[in-house]
């Protein structure tokens, strides 16, 4: 599954930031997963389900994973 992530902007002034200097949405969006985004801010994710916190998404750059959740999510290219 493909989605186009937020701008580190949007995601600003949308959810502020945490006392770490996160954006303090559902999973907190960290300065290391910004660095990672390519220009286009499309990544690919693989989609997963919790009873608790719902739908979230994986996804793996380098030797990282990091979660995504929908209020990260700009638009979905494809699934």
């Amino acid at each position: 599954m493909k989605v186009k992530i937020k701008t580190w902007r949007a995601l600003e002034k949308e959810f502020g930031l945490d006392e770490n200097g996160d954006i303090d949405c559902k999973f907190a969006f960290v300065p290391e997963m910004e660095e990672k985004m390519p220009k286009d801010r499309i990544i690919e994710v693989k989609p997963s389900i919790d009873p608790i916190e719902g739908m979230f998404y994986l996804f793996k750059a380098d030797d990282s994973d990091w979660w995504i959740s929908d209020d990260m999510i700009e638009q979905i290219i494809e699934e």
